[in-house]
């Protein structure tokens, strides 16, 4: 008879969406890029794939795409004066992969997070059997004198910033306090593309941090599945150590090559999502929580009655999703910055609704 793990007791069980995604919907759920790839770097992409043996396995450990990365946020970020190479860079599927290997690599009994926060530093922690430490944002959903609740059981520190889903960067001052301590230290920056701030530029003085970047938002990567990690070299070469071989597959190679060799293009669509962001949140004043990413956290507990599952099924009404959520933020939605048009008709929607509950 069979037995499973019961840690997995723990976890929801897995149900499909309930939502299809048809063509005449807005999905603003998912904090997605709204705009695709142009039809110049997909022929690019084509053209490096028809030169490419599939039947062949990807290089071993990335090294040659490692290396390219590392140049790019070099340029990327030449105002740090980085000096980044393969050493110093990990590829994964997605971030999510890389969580799942910082959990793994070091000496400690608690990781320590900072709800509400993303969920899979919990998730890969539990599953790991690890002890996981809850220390709640503040009423600003900010980390405050975190440094001083880090004791010797600490294994590893997540700090997301930009954090999702509240949308705010973490005060860098009090990220310097919690560096000081010496303990591992992941910056989450899957969003910070849109802040136009990082922590990267610390890499060299505490090598302590780590920072997990994604080509998934703002480079419009999101089928592909790429993520980095960027710290020092002895906890690269630790992560190597348990990392699959092979696992970063030729097309994800090949799209992200591609991407940084044309980065210009995501330069301009990261200012139109900033221009967009800051447009909507003029209009959602008092309803939407400061932004540094390209999603808004709305507050709808002005209004008596309404609650993120009745505005999340009247924009499904209306041929929009956006995130909903339950528990302490069941008065909350999410909801990603989308084009000109699609954040026009969120707002013509929204306005619909606060009709409802005068």
């Amino acid at each position: 008879m069979m037995k499973f793990n019961p840690i997995l007791s723990n976890f929801p069980e897995y149900k499909p969406s309930s939502t299809i995604i048809s063509s005449d919907l807005i999905d603003l759920s998912k904090n997605e890029n709204p705009f695709d790839v142009s039809h110049e770097i997909k022929q690019i992409f084509y053209n490096k794939i028809n030169q490419t043996s599939l039947n062949r396995y990807p290089e071993l450990t990335s090294e040659t795409i490692r290396q390219k990365i590392a140049e790019f946020l070099n340029d990327y970020f030449k105002s740090y004066k980085l000096n980044l190479n393969k050493n110093n860079i990990v590829v994964g599927n997605g971030s999510d992969e890389l969580i799942s290997y910082l959990v793994k690599i070091f000496d400690g009994e608690e990781v320590i997070v900072c709800p509400p926060t993303f969920e899979m530093y919990e998730f890969y922690s539990t599953l790991h059997n690890l002890k996981v430490k809850e220390v709640p944002l503040d009423q600003n959903f900010e980390i405050r004198n975190l440094d001083q609740k880090i004791n010797e059981k600490a294994r590893l520190i997540f700090i997301c910033s930009p954090n999702n889903p509240t949308g705010n960067i973490q005060p860098e001052d009090e990220i310097i306090k919690i560096l000081e301590k010496g303990f591992p230290v992941v910056i989450d920056e899957a969003y910070a593309d849109f802040s136009k701030k990082s922590m990267i530029k610390y890499l060299e003085k505490y090598p302590n941090l780590i920072i997990l970047r994604t080509f998934s938002k703002a480079f419009g990567l999101a089928g592909i599945r790429a993520g980095i990690l960027i710290a020092n070299q002895e906890i690269v070469n630790q992560i190597m150590k348990i990392k699959s071989p092979y696992s970063f597959n030729i097309l994800s190679e090949k799209m992200v090559e591609t991407i940084i060799e044309n980065y210009e293009d995501v330069l301009k669509t990261i200012d139109y999502i900033i221009e967009e962001r800051n447009a909507l949140s003029k209009k959602l004043v008092g309803y939407a929580l400061k932004s540094d990413s390209n999603f808004l956290l709305i507050d709808l507990s002005k209004k008596k009655g309404l609650t993120a599952e009745k505005a999340y099924n009247f924009f499904l009404e209306n041929k929009i999703i956006v995130r909903k959520y339950t528990g302490v933020f069941e008065n909350k939605i999410r909801v990603t910055v989308g084009t000109k048009e699609e954040n026009q008709k969120f707002l013509d929607c929204f306005n619909s609704l606060l009709d409802k509950y005068y």
